[in-house]
């Protein structure tokens, strides 16, 4: 019988993104599996907002550090969280296209279950090719999970010893 092994989840550092995370931890625990949290700086948007003259190079910089900090912050705190429930986990902050970087990794580590946040509302066709949540989701090469209902995930964790 196949044993799930390894657990990634995608971050972004926002407050769902800790919700997510909780409930990969509680995944892993479950499953005996390692944890890889996996944060990516955004080098798409950064060059889209100095091609389109919204940032000047000095403005794309700092934002760019901006964004390395919050997923070194977001990364460290994930850490934390799963070395108090018990729970093996990697961390990996990366730069580069978020989908082309989640997938990489989730290949690259055979990783059997990737935990995601819940995806945005789709208003456009386009969008459906541009959102980064939704391309992670189509293109994973493992099962992936979404994760909803922030009070029950929660509590799941909240359990957890």
């Amino acid at each position: 019988m196949a044993k799930i092994l390894n657990i990634a989840v995608s971050l972004s550092g926002s407050a769902a993104s800790l919700i997510t995370a909780k409930y990969a931890i509680y995944l892993s625990k479950q499953l005996n599996a390692k944890l890889y949290a996996i944060y990516v700086v955004d080098d798409r948007s950064l060059h889209e907002l100095l091609k389109t003259r919204i940032f000047v190079e000095i403005e794309a910089v700092e934002y760019e550090r901006d964004l390395k900090d919050q997923g070194v912050n977001a990364l460290e705190r994930i850490k934390k969280m799963a070395e108090m429930k018990k729970v093996e986990c990697e961390t990996l902050l990366l730069k580069g296209v978020v989908h082309e970087e989640v997938v990489s990794k989730t290949k690259e580590f055979s990783v059997d279950l990737l935990v995601i946040g819940e995806l945005k509302e789709i208003v456009s066709r386009r969008e459906i090719f541009y959102d980064e949540g939704e391309r992670i989701f189509r293109e994973s090469p493992c099962p992936v999970v979404v994760v909803k209902n922030p009070e029950h995930v929660e509590s799941l964790y909240k359990e957890l010893e």
